[in-house]
C-alpha cells in the first residue's frame, strides 16, 4: 500500500461496488482530486471466477469493498466472498471491507468495541461475519464497521420517510433499536483518511469502528426527520407512533437492542473524530425539499 517509487503519484484504488451509495459517494467526494485514481470493475466481474485474470491485470495500491453492505443478502454473495478471498490471499494490496454494527446481537448495554465478538444470528449479519473472517485472515487488511447509514439518494430511509411525510402518512415503527445514524458522506471522509494514512506508512490493521456521535432510538430518528421536515414545510405534520405504545400491557417487555459502536480506537490510531449527524440530516432534508420545489 505504501508507494515508495513516486510520492506524488495518485493512490490507485480498486473499488468494489462503485455503483452502491457508498461507492458513488467515494467517487463524487474525490472528484477532481489528483491524489486518487479509481479502478471500478463491473459487478459481474466480481462474481465471475473465470474473470480473475482481468483483476490480476489491474495495478492498485489498496482495495475498498463497498459492495458487501448492500450485497450480503443476495443469493450470489458467496461468489463475491470468493473474490474477497482471492484478493486477500494474493496479498498485493491491503483490503478495506465496510461492514455493519448489525453483526452484533444488540444485547449489550453499552456501545460495542472492536474486541467484542460478532454474535448476531440474523442472515444478513451471518453473511457479513463470514466475509469479515475472510478479510481478516490476511494481517494487512482492515474491517471498518459503521452504523445506520443515510445518504438521501435512491431507496434511502430518509428519502422514504420524507415521501411518507409529504403524503401525510402517520408513521409507526417498533421502537426496539438504539443506534448511531451516520451520513454516507461522513463515512467516505473516514475511509479516505484511513486509505491515505495507510498509503503513507501507517501500520494500523484489523477491526475499526466508526459512526457519528449521539445514539438515538429508531423512533427518535424518525421524529428527528419529521421535526427537521417541519422547518421547511409547515404542512409536514404527521404523527410518529412507537408500535409498542399501542399495547401498554406489554410495553415493559420491549427490550432495546443496541446497534451502536465505540469509536475510541479509530481516534487513537488514526486521529479520526466522530462528527454529529443532526446537522448533516438538516442539510440533507433542506436539499431534498429544495430539489423537490425546483422540479
Amino acid at each position: 500500500m505504501n508507494n515508495t517509487q513516486d510520492i506524488n503519484a495518485p493512490i490507485r484504488i480498486l473499488l468494489l461496488g462503485s455503483n452502491t451509495e457508498v461507492g458513488a459517494s467515494l467517487l463524487s467526494f474525490s472528484a477532481g482530486k489528483n491524489e486518487f485514481e479509481w479502478l471500478c470493475p463491473e459487478e459481474s466481474m466480481l462474481l465471475d471466477v473465470t474473470r480473475r485474470a482481468e483483476l490480476e491485470a489491474m495495478q492498485f495500491d489498496v482495495v475498498i469493498d463497498a459492495l458487501s453492505l448492500r450485497h450480503a443478502l443476495q443469493s450470489d454473495y458467496a461468489k463475491f466472498q470468493s473474490t474477497l478471498r482471492y484478493l486477500s490471499e494474493q496479498g498485493r494490496a491491503s483490503l478495506i471491507m465496510l461492514s455493519s454494527a448489525r453483526v452484533f446481537s444488540g444485547n449489550k448495554d453499552v456501545p460495542y468495541s472492536e474486541i467484542d465478538v460478532p454474535d448476531s444470528s440474523d442472515p444478513y449479519a451471518l453473511a457479513l461475519i463470514e466475509a469479515e473472517k475472510i478479510v481478516l485472515s490476511h494481517p494487512e487488511n482492515i474491517v471498518l464497521r459503521t452504523g445506520w447509514l443515510f445518504s438521501g439518494k435512491g431507496d434511502d430511509f430518509v428519502c422514504r420517510t420524507l415521501g411518507l411525510i409529504q403524503d401525510g402518512v402517520n408513521l409507526a415503527y417498533k421502537d426496539d433499536l438504539i443506534g448511531s445514524p451516520t451520513p454516507v458522506s461522513d463515512l467516505v471522509r473516514v475511509i479516505l483518511s484511513v486509505v491515505k494514512q495507510g498509503h503513507y506508512g501507517a501500520k494500523n490493521k484489523g477491526v475499526y469502528h466508526y459512526c457519528c456521535a449521539e445514539e438515538i432510538s429508531w423512533v427518535g430518528l424518525v421524529e428527528a426527520i419529521v421535526a427537521t421536515s417541519s422547518q421547511f414545510d409547515p404542512k409536514a405534520q404527521v404523527e410518529v407512533e412507537a408500535i409498542s405504545d399501542a399495547f401498554p400491557e406489554v410495553q415493559d417487555m420491549v427490550v432495546m437492542k443496541r446497534q451502536s459502536l465505540s469509536c475510541r480506537k479509530i481516534f487513537n490510531h488514526f486521529g479520526i473524530k466522530q462528527r454529529p449527524w443532526r446537522s448533516k440530516l438538516r442539510n440533507l432534508v433542506k436539499e431534498l425539499y429544495q430539489a423537490g420545489s425546483n422540479s
